[in-house]
């Protein structure tokens, strides 16, 4: 009978070691928004665009996309352009699109320090017809801002804090190039 409660031990410590490295790990689940960045934009008086947008996006398949970044580039885009007041509230019946593709997303695994990381979108612009209107493909890098002693959380933050700064440099883009 011992060496059954001998194999069971060892079965129990070496399944101990990966559950507390999940638990661990759990923080870099998927990316957060940094919502505080992203609401740091110039606001226009009225909007550029009298006409509303939809967003379609998509990511290169060879990144692999466990955290979503598409789906937080999406999102952090939504946030910028009502921030930034580009386009209308107003949802036409034929709305501009706008698509997001997603290039390169990298970002260093282990780091005691920010965690920088590589992101290029490109972002193309279709109007109401789907004449494209403007493409525009945006590189930036860059790490966490804020130190967190759990290193999940400084990688969390260092992909958001990547995708606010590309999102809101296609936002300034939108200003200077207007889609008239």
């Amino acid at each position: 009978m011992k060496p059954q409660q001998k194999i069971s031990t060892s079965a129990l410590r070496t399944m101990i070691f990966p559950i507390i490295l999940l638990v661990l790990m759990s923080g870099c689940a998927g990316p957060r928004i940094a919502e505080d960045l992203l609401i740091k934009v110039d606001v226009l008086d009225a909007p550029l665009v009298d006409n509303g947008y939809i967003i379609s996006s998509e990511i290169n398949p060879k990144i692999n996309n466990y955290e979503r970044i598409d789906n937080s580039v999406k999102e952090s885009l939504v946030i910028a352009l009502k921030k930034a007041n580009i386009f209308s509230n107003i949802l036409s019946v034929h709305p501009y699109t706008i698509n997001i593709n997603v290039e390169v997303a990298s970002q260093v695994v282990m780091s005691f320090g920010n965690f920088e990381g590589k992101l290029q979108v490109k972002y193309t612009v279709y109007d109401e017809n789907k004449n494209k209107m403007l493409e525009k493909t945006i590189y930036t890098e860059a790490g966490s801002d804020e130190w967190f002693f759990s290193g999940a959380k400084r990688h969390s933050r260092a992909r958001a804090v990547n995708i606010a700064k590309n999102v809101l440099e296609f936002t300034d883009y939108l200003k200077k190039e207007p889609l008239y």
